[in-house]
Order: structure tokens, then C-alpha cells, then sequence
């Protein structure tokens, strides 16, 4: 029940803030003016209440107040907290915004129904409690409360029994209301001093009542002496049991204190007997083993510095028997004898200069031996095929500089086999230069030495001479350079343990050095036998044939192959130079085959032109194999061909599609001999088939050869000529592609046959195109006099016919029957057009008149004409021109 009164009444909240839980306030008006000012918003005369969860204060209806009435809001809201209540949240909302807005009586709404007929229309849906929390009842809380209770009648018992009153309390507060000055309390209290003197007797020196003064001094010094002997007494109190607890063990602690001191003089006289017999003589002992160790030391360093002394003679020795690193590792390791057990003795203060310049003169004999082995080993004759001739020697020697960590031995080893790979090259220069006929003379030392050049058959001649001569050149090198990486791997040139260790950078700098070195000397090697045979200025320098590229290209491979395969470096220079030598002199062949093609074109006069047998053999190879062979082989012997057969059709062709196609095989000849300027070589190919497509063009269809072959007309005969020409080269293009696609088609770019091939079609076409313009310009300037009158035929149509006739003959022994019956075809559609647009001007209609029946009877002559010509067979559907003609 008093639980239940206490929950009711209203409890004051004005002590804390809930924003500012470190302010404490003594009053309720503080706590008002502290909510006025820091959780409130003023608006002119609006003031905005802020105390509250987030900053919103939950009293407010409308959101704002007077100035006048925020006081009253704070004291009835703020100032005291009714008991139960629950500060509001959004979650404390039971209706949605929407609900409110609608019908705020209705209750929470979930759809468009409940909107109107309440929330009751719909079933409610009942939230089970949770399976994951347990049940928790009143009898959990039971045990607390009833500890609680206890406690909490307790405390109102206390609070309301009233305070004990104290005797001692009374004596605190008496002496708490007078308290003794410090002054008093000081160690040195001198009264002689006149400012202390002032501070103890205060008023008596300036007070007229002399007497008045000293009573109240007096009794002021009572009240103090009182006050002192009280303080004394309390802290006699305080500590009686401490003090009479300290008389009574008095005694005890006296006896305690005898006791202690007996054992202390028993204790001194055991340690006294202890240092006597067990302590001074193992110390004695310990110094005289220290004395002994140190004569010892002495003795070992005077047998050391004796041993230091034999260095040189020594040094000398080994260098005599040419143990070299021997000799080496004696003067390292008398070094660093010097440096650390044998520092600071005057008697060596020489010695290790000495021994130092003892090491480079080593060093410079080494590099000396070194050359001499090397330029005997290098330039020993070709025919002396041994590996290393004085194996020891060149071991004791490497060994010896490699321990020294000097690597400038493998520079005298790239100049010398430079020198010796230089020497051999001119030595077959030599060889063959002597050969040659004439007087001129060559100087080979020098510097003029690097601007000799060999012909194309000398190259070849001096390609096969000194491969062989390299190779055993670069063979020696290996081997060498083989023998200084085993060498650099060996535990007494790398050191051991009590010597200085090489690291694995150094062990790896050796091999990487060598292998610099011999991709060098490859480089040198390759670049000079390219400046001798590839860098050509005259005209006794250039091919005979592509025999001879094909020949140089295969030595150059194999040379280049043979290099790779000894040293393990590609080098790529022969192979460049040569590259760039071969697109210069299929530059060359190429201008003069284009201008042979240019003047070929100029002075073509469009007539059919006898085929060589030469052209037909190779013609009749491709046919057979359906490929271009890896090797053409023109025959002769055979009298001419009128037609080019191909797979056993004629073509009757020009004399420069002849040459074209002796061009193209020419080119597709030398991909073969020389595959890296096969690109070059497509785009020559390329450029000439369009050099001779748009010549073709321009001198036949623009009318070009009226003047360059002084023609007096373009025929139809010269048309034909021209699309059976280019039906030659189409049939050669695929062949042409496929050997590219299968020598190389990883390298290669083939993009352009495509195009050229649409070029040659676009262009056989539009020939096509002009004859039949040609044709059906005549018949209808025939057709534009005609009149539909007797006699039949007519002499109109006797012309047509004549002109269709001159047509074939001159189609007949050109193009094939096919295509001739295409062209006539066209020709056939375009008078039937030419026909209509007449008869109907003539105003002629199928109505069974004269007129009609003279139309039938000169289409029937011309129909004849036709299947005459074999362009309308018998066995051919019946032409519809008698009904065509009269359908708009």
C-alpha cells in the first residue's frame, strides 16, 4: 500500500536534466530559466518548447506557446514527473498517418475497405508471442522483491528515528567554533621578533586600556590552552588501547631484541671461519689459472707472429709453383691476422702495405697470363680440333683472378675473341678477293678495312668458307667460358668459411657477364659477315637471279641457326641486312617489271595474241596439281598456242595479260626463295593487277588506246578481249592466295585480293554493260525508221539481223557460248523494250489488223536470226516476244 501511494504522488524531476545529466540544480526556478534557454526555440513571441526525447517536447498539442504561458508549461510538464507515465515515442502511435488524416475515430485502417467501415470489417490477425523468449512471471521478481522490502522498511525506519545528540559532538562543535591560529603550531616560535611578537599579542602595543587588552588576551589564551588540552585528551583516548598494548609487550620485545643479537655474533663468526678455509684460497687459485691463460695467449702470439714473418718467402713459393689462390688466401688471411689479433704491434706496420701491392702485382701478372693463354688458345690452327690444350694452366689462372673478385679479365676475353673472330673473316675475304680478275687494288687494314664488299656469287662463296671456321672459332670460346663458370663454383675460389664468402649476386654477375659477353661476340660475328655481303652500291653487286637470293637466304638461315644453336643468342642482324638487300632488289625488279607492264599496256593494240608454249607448260602444271607448284619449269620446244587452255577451255587473251601472268608467277616464285619480303612482294602483286585493271579501263572503256596504240575505234572484239583477259586473271588470283595462305599464313595480311577481286568483277561486268549498250544503241537507231509495212521483212529488220550476226562472229572466237547467250540476252530484253516504246508511238495494237500481222511476221524473221545464231534453242522454251511486246 505505501508502494502503491508513493507510485501516485508526483516526483520532482528539477534536480537533473535529461539533456545535461552532469548539471545539478538547487532550485526549481534555475532548472525553468536553464529550459528557457538552452532547449527552447524563440520566434519573436513564440517560444518552442525542445525538452523532450530528439529534441520534441511531448506535451505540446500544437507545437508552439506564448512567451507569457511558457513558464506555466514547464511547471506542469517538466517540473515534476507523474508517477506510471511513460515518456511518448513514435512507437507509443497506434494509428498511421493516412488513418488519422481520414477518420481519426476509426482506428488503424490496412486497405480501401477499411477505410469506410472500420477496421472491424476484416479479420484481425493474432500475433503469437515469440517461441524464442521464455515466459517470464511474477514469481521470477519474487526473491528480489521480498530482499528489497526488507531493505527498503529499513531505510524508513532510519530515516525517521531522530539523531542521537552526543556529548562529543557538542566538544566538536565547540571546538570547531574556536580554532587555535597556525602560529601557534610552529616549531620556532620567536617572540623576540617583532612581526611574530605582533601576531601572538595582537592590539597590546596600540590599545590606550592596557589592562582591558591583557584580560582579553588573556582569556583568548585560555580559550586556547583550552581547546589544546582538549584535542590532547581525544587523541589520548584515541589511541589508549595502542599505548597500553605498547607497555605491556615491552618486556617481550626486549628479550626478543637479546635473542637477536646473540645469533648476529654466532653468525659473524661462522662467515669469519667460512672466508679463512673455503673462500680465499679457491680465489687464489682463479688468479693463478688467469696468470697461466695469459702466459699461454703470449706464447701463441709470439709463434704467431713468428708464422707472419715466413709470409713473404712463402708467397713466393706458391707463386713459383703457380698455386696462385693459394697464394692469395695466404695474403687474405695474413691480412686480417694483422688487422685483429696482431693490430697495433710497430714491428708489422709495414707489412700489410706490402702485402697488398704484393696482390696487385698478382692481379697484373694474372691478366698478363691470361692474354697470352687466351691469344694461343684463339689462334691455334682450324684443323686442331682439341677441347683446351693446357687444361691445369687456364684453371690455375681463372682460379687465381676470380679469388681476387676482378672481372676485367672477361673484357680482355671479349677483345681478344673479337679479334680473333675479326681475323678469321678476313682471312676468307682474303682468300677470296684473290681470286677475282683485275688489278684494282683493296686495302683490308685500317679503317677503309670495314668498306669491302663481296659480290653476290663471293658472298655466297664466302658464306660457305667461313661458317664452318666461326663455328670452331665460337666453339673454343664456349668451351672456355664453360671452364670459368665451373671454375666460379669451386669452394676455394668462392672461400670458405674462415675467409671472405662470395654472395650469390657475385656468383650470378660471373655467369650473367659470360653470357653478355658471348651474345655480343654472336652480334659482332653476325654483323660483320653482314656488312660484307649484304651492302651492295653497284651493279656487278646485284642478283643474277632469285636462285642466287634463295641461295644466300638458306646459307644465311643456317649460319644464323648454327650461331643460335652454339651460343644460345639469336641475333638477327645477317637476317635484317638481308631483308633489307632483297626488298631493294625486288624494289628494283619491281620498277622494272611495273614499267615493262606501263609500256606493255601503251602500246597494246586489244587483239588476241599468240601463247607461247613456255606460258602454256606452266599453265598446264597448275591445272594439273589445282595449286601453284613449289617449283615452276617452263618447257619448250612446242610451236605457239592461239588460246591459253585452262582445265581444257580456251581463253584467247592479249599479250599483256600473258606478261601479267609471267610477272605473278615470277613474284609467287620468289615468296618461296626468299620468305621474309613476302609482304612487299603481295603488295607488288597487288599493285600491278591494279595497275593493269585500271589501265585496262581507262585505255578500252574510256577510250585511252585510240591514242596510245593509235586505234580507230574501240569494237566490241576488244571489249570481249578484255573481259576474257580479266576471266584469266580472276582464275589466278585464288590460286595466288592459296600458296600465300599455306607458306605464310601467320605473318601475312591478305586483305587486298578481296577487294582487287571485286575490282575485276565490277570491271568484267561494266564490259558487258558497254557491249550491250553498244549493241542495243544500233538496233534501236534501226528500230527509230521502221514502219510496219510490206514487204516483210523489212529492211530494218535485215539490218538488225546483220548487226546481230557481226555481233556473234565477233563474240564467237572470244568468249565462251555462255556467256555470249548472256550478253544476247540483255541485248534481246532491251529491243523488246526499244519494240513496245515504238508500237505504241505507231499506235499498233494485237488486234488481229495488218499492221499486226506485218509486226508478227518481222518478229518471226528476227526470232529466226536468233536460233540461227544458237542463241535461242530448239530445245529452249519459246521466247514470249510476240506477247511481250503488246503488255504494257
Amino acid at each position: 500500500m505505501e508502494n502503491k501511494s508513493l507510485s501516485s504522488k508526483t516526483t520532482p524531476t528539477w534536480q537533473n536534466c535529461v539533456h545535461c545529466p552532469s548539471l545539478l540544480f538547487s532550485s526549481a526556478l534555475e532548472f525553468e530559466r536553464h529550459i528557457q534557454d538552452k532547449h527552447s526555440i524563440k520566434e519573436g513571441s513564440i517560444i518552442l518548447c525542445q525538452y523532450g526525447q530528439n529534441g520534441i517536447c511531448s506535451a505540446l498539442q500544437f507545437g508552439d506557446l506564448r512567451k507569457a504561458g511558457f513558464k506555466y508549461h514547464v511547471r506542469e510538464y517538466h517540473l515534476y514527473a507523474k508517477g506510471g507515465s511513460e515518456d511518448w515515442t513514435f512507437y507509443s502511435s497506434s494509428q498511421n498517418l493516412p488513418a488519422v488524416l481520414n477518420d481519426p475515430n476509426k482506428g488503424k485502417q490496412s486497405n480501401f475497405f477499411t477505410k469506410t467501415w472500420g477496421d472491424s470489417f476484416v479479420e484481425k490477425v493474432d500475433i503469437h508471442p515469440s517461441p524464442y523468449l521464455p515466459d517470464i512471471g511474477l514469481s521470477h521478481f519474487e526473491s528480489y522483491c521480498k530482499k528489497i522490502s526488507r531493505r527498503y522498511r529499513r531505510h524508513c525506519q532510519l530515516k525517521e528515528a531522530p539523531p542521537v545528540k552526543s556529548k562529543l559532538k557538542v566538544a566538536v562543535a565547540e571546538e570547531n567554533i574556536c580554532e587555535v591560529p597556525n602560529i601557534f603550531y610552529s616549531q620556532t616560535l620567536l617572540l623576540n621578533d617583532p612581526q611574530i611578537f605582533s601576531q601572538v599579542f595582537p592590539g597590546l602595543s596600540n590599545s590606550s586600556d592596557s589592562s582591558s587588552a591583557i584580560r582579553s588576551l588573556q582569556e583568548t589564551l585560555s580559550t586556547y590552552l583550552d581547546v589544546i588540552e582538549m584535542k590532547i585528551s581525544k587523541q589520548v583516548a584515541q589511541k589508549s588501547d595502542a599505548f597500553f598494548h605498547a607497555m605491556l609487550s615491552h618486556d617481550t620485545i626486549m628479550e626478543q631484541m637479546a635473542k637477536a643479537v646473540k645469533t648476529v655474533q654466532i653468525t659473524r663468526c661462522n662467515i669469519t671461519t667460512v672466508k679463512q678455509n673455503l673462500t680465499q684460497c679457491p680465489l687464489q687459485l682463479i688468479s693463478l689459472t688467469r696468470i697461466n691463460n695469459n702466459l699461454n695467449n703470449v706464447c701463441e702470439l709470439l709463434k704467431l707472429i713468428g708464422t707472419v714473418q715466413q709470409t713473404q718467402p712463402m708467397i713466393q713459393l706458391l707463386l713459383s709453383t703457380s698455386d696462385y689462390v693459394a697464394a692469395l688466401d695466404l695474403i687474405s688471411s695474413t691480412q686480417k691476422v694483422l688487422l685483429t689479433r696482431l693490430s697495433g704491434i710497430q714491428a708489422f706496420r709495414h707489412l700489410s702495405p706490402q702485402l697488398t701491392e704484393m696482390r696487385r702485382l698478382i692481379h697484373k701478372m694474372l691478366s698478363n697470363e691470361f692474354l697470352r693463354f687466351i691469344v694461343t688458345d684463339l689462334n691455334r690452327p682450324l684443323i686442331d680440333l682439341t677441347d683446351l690444350p693446357d687444361k691445369d694452366k687456364i684453371v690455375s689462372i681463372v682460379s687465381g683472378i676470380l679469388r681476387l673478385k676482378e672481372f676485367d679479365f672477361l673484357d680482355i676475353f671479349k677483345a681478344e675473341a673479337m679479334t680473333s673472330i675479326q681475323a678469321t673473316i678476313k682471312q676468307c675475304v682474303i682468300e677470296i678477293i684473290s681470286e677475282r680478275d683485275g688489278s684494282s687494288e683493296i686495302v683490308l687494314r685500317g679503317s677503309q678495312s670495314d668498306n669491302t664488299w663481296l659480290m653476290c656469287n663471293e658472298g655466297i662463296v664466302f658464306l660457305q668458307k667461313v661458317t664452318p671456321n666461326l663455328v670452331i672459332i665460337f666453339k673454343r670460346i664456349l668451351s672456355l667460358s664453360s671452364l670459368i663458370l665451373d671454375i666460379s663454383q669451386m669452394d676455394d675460389v668462392t672461400g670458405n668459411e674462415s675467409e671472405e664468402m662470395w654472395t650469390q649476386d657475385e656468383i650470378a654477375s660471373i655467369s650473367d657477364k659470360i653470357k653478355k659477353m658471348i651474345g655480343s661476340l654472336s652480334d659482332y660475328c653476325n654483323e660483320r659477315c653482314a656488312n660484307l655481303i649484304v651492302t651492295k652500291t653497284d651493279k656487278d653487286y646485284i642478283f643474277s637471279d632469285l636462285t642466287q637470293l634463295a641461295k644466300l637466304t638458306e646459307l644465311i638461315d643456317a649460319f644464323s641457326n648454327e650461331c643460335e644453336k652454339i651460343t644460345g643468342h639469336y641475333s638477327n642482324t645477317m637476317k635484317l641486312a638481308l631483308r633489307s638487300f632483297a626488298m631493294k632488289y625486288i624494289q628494283s625488279l619491281h620498277t622494272e617489271r611495273r614499267s615493262q607492264l606501263t609500256a606493255t599496256l601503251n602500246a597494246e593494240r586489244w587483239k588476241m595474241a599468240d601463247v607461247p608454249y613456255e606460258l602454256q607448260s606452266v599453265i598446264h602444271k597448275i591445272c594439273e596439281f589445282g595449286k601453284i607448284p613449289h617449283t615452276l619449269h617452263y618447257e619448250s620446244g612446242r610451236p605457239d598456242g592461239k588460246y591459253l587452255v585452262i582445265n581444257k577451255e580456251n581463253y584467247a587473251v592479249v599479250a599483256t595479260v600473258q606478261l601479267l601472268i609471267k610477272i605473278l608467277l615470277e613474284y609467287c616464285d620468289a615468296t618461296k626463295q626468299s620468305p621474309d619480303i613476302v609482304q612487299y612482294l603481295v603488295h607488288c602483286m597487288l599493285e600491278l593487277i591494279r595497275l593493269f585493271n585500271s589501265r585496262c579501263c581507262l585505255l578500252v572503256l574510256g577510250a585511252g588506246a585510240i591514242q596510245s596504240a593509235g586505234l580507230k575505234t574501240i569494237s566490241t572484239s576488244n571489249l570481249a578481249l578484255v573481259s576474257r583477259s580479266l576471266q584469266v586473271v580472276l582464275w589466278l588470283l585464288p590460286l595466288i592466295l592459296d600458296l600465300l595462305e599455306k607458306l605464310h599464313s601467320k605473318e601475312l595480311t591478305l586483305n587486298g585480293f578481296a577487294s582487287i577481286e571485286n575490282d575485276l568483277i565490277n570491271h568484267k561486268q561494266e564490259i558487258e554493260n558497254k557491249i550491250c549498250i553498244i549493241v542495243s544503241t544500233m538496233l534501236s537507231s534501226q528500230l527509230s525508221s521502221w514502219d510496219a509495212k510490206p514487204p516483210v521483212p523489212s529492211q530494218t529488220f535485215r539490218n538488225i539481223s546483220k548487226h546481230l550476226v557481226k555481233l556473234h562472229e565477233a563474240l564467237i572466237d572470244i568468249l565462251p557460248i555462255e556467256q555470249i547467250r548472256s550478253i544476247y540476252m540483255k541485248v534481246h530484253d532491251n529491243f523488246k523494250d526499244k519494240l513496245r516504246e515504238q508500237l505504241v508511238k505507231m499506235n499498233i495494237v494485237a488486234n488481229g489488223s495488218p499492221q499486226h500481222g506485218v509486226v508478227t511476221s518481222e518478229l518471226t524473221f528476227y526470232l529466226q536470226t536468233l536460233k540461227t545464231l544458237r542463241i535461242i534453242n530448239e530445245n529452249d522454251t519459246e521466247d514470249n516476244i510476240l506477247y511481250d511486246i503488246w503488255l504494257n
